[in-house]
């Protein structure tokens, strides 16, 4: 399976990646600055023939182009996974704009670009990680005004994606609370033990279950 990941630099995108490689697919791997991905740059080492490194900021305008660019060699992408975010406190018109722009614009737009290669596959799947904290069913709290609902409209472009492309399997998908630079040493999951829920996720996905909202174990979850 050819597959991009982007935000693949840590946390659940970099084991996402770990995960694939080990299952002996094929990776492009995107990640804003490659100087600070030791991990990543090691996975790469070891797995030369199967990983390729993309440099992008997923908000640069050429980045949708650029990863697609890296991606025509393959002349099919099978899977797209849309896992870079940003998880800001802020309520300043800037704090929100940028919410929006990296949680809900940027896979829009990489989604958008990639969609020529993915419809050259014959069972494309795209898979775009959201939170449940955009489920406005389950917003019993308050608060998070950006990044709740950047997640939500993300939701709703998984949604209008769904009809648009029914040949696409695309999904929005909630990894749970993880332990990551984002979840905090705190959090309940795992990072090893969310990217394989995804990973199972992923592999029974046909384009029945387009359009939906899951968590990594599987079970939908309301708007």
């Amino acid at each position: 399976m050819n597959l991009i990941v982007t935000g693949a630099s840590r946390g659940i995108g970099l084991e996402l990646v770990s995960q694939a490689l080990t299952a002996n697919h094929n990776v492009i791997a995107v990640a804003r600055n490659l100087n600070k991905a030791k991990e990543l740059k090691s996975l790469g080492e070891k797995y030369s023939s199967q990983l390729q490194l993309v440099e992008s900021d997923v908000t640069n305008p050429e980045a949708p182009a650029k990863v697609a660019s890296a991606a025509s060699k393959w002349g099919q992408v099978d899977l797209l996974i849309n896992n870079a975010g940003v998880y800001l406190h802020g309520e300043t018109a800037e704090d929100l704009m940028q919410s929006y722009q990296i949680n809900t614009i940027a896979p829009f737009l990489m989604t958008k670009e990639l969609l020529p290669l993915l419809k050259k596959s014959k069972a494309a799947k795209a898979v775009h990680v959201t939170s449940k904290m955009g489920s406005i069913d389950d917003n019993t709290s308050g608060g998070y005004y950006g990044y709740r609902s950047s997640k939500s409209a993300l939701n709703m472009i998984n949604k209008s994606l769904s009809i648009d492309n029914p040949w696409l399997s695309t999904i929005v998908i909630h990894p749970g609370w993880v332990k990551t630079d984002m979840g905090g040493s705190g959090a309940a999951v795992e990072v090893a033990d969310s990217a394989s829920g995804i990973w199972k996720v992923i592999n029974n996905l046909t384009t029945k279950d387009s359009g939906q909202f899951f968590d990594f174990t599987g079970k939908k979850i309301n708007w």
